[in-house]
């Protein structure tokens, strides 16, 4: 049972995922002639325009075409084994209009038995290939899954096959043109040394010139890349601090606030030091939101960034952990001094107007520490112990501070 649903899943995934790439190659190709009485040739064998535009009718309109394929089947004397192919192919996509699968399946196998006698790279063309295309669809109606996978990925194959190829070929195209345009520059740039060597010899001065010119083509050419490379040093640098920055906040982001917080915690661990951490989320934030917009709400987590970064120490670093929640790491720093910092970053938010923003009430921080001490040695687990005192700070009514090790204390008061 388990395998019959992985091979259903196998199949609608392909034909959801390529169905539109085999539309968007066969567009590509050349259009059909309109005119029944000119032909052309596709590999070993010819196919009649008006071959090819009973196909295309068999997709747009079946019960009109339905009559003419039957018709050129039953002159199947009259056909190549590559119209013929084509004819099976377009009447089991009539037959597949009309949900009758299990003929969609003779039909098919009838003409892959055909393709004996039909050149590889003909029957690589989409045009051909679209029969597996056909084939997957009707077997997955009769719910033989397995082979409905196989045949859709032998119409996979195919068509990367083609389109392999008919890069290949492109590729080869372009370069000969890049090579032939490389050489008419590069015989154009021989005729000027040449010219260039005559008015050497005839004119001294000119020569002279010529090397005046040379040198500060040649000094022109290191300035520039000098200034090129100074340049790239700088966006590298720029892309650097980018990588590492909360774009809104100007804080550490999400990112590297996990490389460099791992990081602080082996660094205490070896030199036997404290580490804390203040996990802290704005109050009522999406009111702000809600209320006076997003824009506002921006600049509310910029002004409350910047007052916590006067708050906290040179050595401490402020990230924002997502929406309105931050981060701050406070390295060589006891559970005391870090919940010091946390009461005072709450009044000063909490005392601060935000009335230039047309925000009347005041906005408040709720707060939670943890220290290294006061759990496993790992990063995500400070964070969580913080995350977990922060929303006991909220649950107490917000605008506070709540140390970790309290909440820990009364649980195990309670298990005991």
């Amino acid at each position: 049972m388990i395998k019959t649903v992985y091979y259903a899943l196998c199949c609608l995934l392909f034909c959801s995922s390529f169905n539109l790439l085999a539309f968007e190659q066969a567009s590509k190709e050349p259009p059909l002639q309109n005119e029944h009485s000119k032909s052309f040739d596709i590999a070993h064998f010819t196919l009649r325009a008006e071959i090819l535009s009973l196909l295309e009718l068999s997709n747009s309109f079946p019960k009109k075409a339905e009559k003419k394929v039957a018709h050129y089947l039953l002159n199947s004397a009259k056909v190549n084994s590559a119209e013929h192919y084509l004819l099976l192919l377009a009447q089991a996509k009539i037959k597949q209009h009309t949900n009758e699968h299990p003929r969609v399946i003779e039909l098919l196998e009838k003409a892959k038995r055909l393709s004996e006698k039909i050149n590889d790279t003909q029957l690589y063309l989409p045009i051909f290939a679209d029969l597996y295309q056909v084939l997957s669809g009707s077997l997955v109606a009769v719910k033989q899954f397995e082979k409905a996978y196989q045949a859709k990925k032998t119409y996979i194959d195919k068509f990367n096959d083609y389109s392999d190829e008919k890069r290949d070929k492109t590729i080869a195209l372009l370069t000969k043109k890049y090579e032939l345009a490389h050489k008419v520059k590069a015989n154009e740039l021989l005729g000027n040394q040449n010219k260039l060597k005559t008015l050497r010899l005839n004119d001294v001065k000119h020569q002279q010139e010529s090397l005046r010119r040379n040198f500060l083509l040649i000094f022109s050419s290191l300035l520039f890349f000098v200034l090129l490379l100074w340049r790239q040093f700088k966006v590298r640098k720029k892309l650097m601090m980018l990588s590492k920055v909360d774009s809104l906040t100007g804080v550490l982001n999400r990112s590297y606030l996990f490389v460099k917080g791992p990081a602080l915690v082996i660094k205490a661990i070896k030199q036997g030091n404290d580490l804390s951490v203040l996990l802290f989320d704005i109050d009522h934030f999406k009111q702000v939101n809600d209320t006076h917009g997003y824009f506002v709400g921006d600049l509310v987590l910029g002004e409350i960034s910047n007052m916590v970064n006067e708050t906290m120490r040179d050595r401490d670093s402020l990230a924002r952990l997502g929406g309105e929640e931050f981060v701050a790491l406070l390295p060589n720093t006891d559970i005391d001094k870090a919940k010091a910092i946390a009461v005072r970053v709450v009044e000063k938010v909490a005392q601060h107007s935000f009335q230039h923003l047309g925000i009347q009430q005041p906005i408040t921080l709720s707060i939670g520490v943890a220290n290294i001490n006061d759990t496993s040695a790992d990063f995500d687990k400070i964070i969580q112990a913080a995350d977990l005192a922060m929303y006991q700070a909220k649950t107490q009514g917000r605008n506070q501070m709540v140390n970790y090790a309290t909440i820990a204390e009364d649980q195990e008061r309670r298990s005991n």
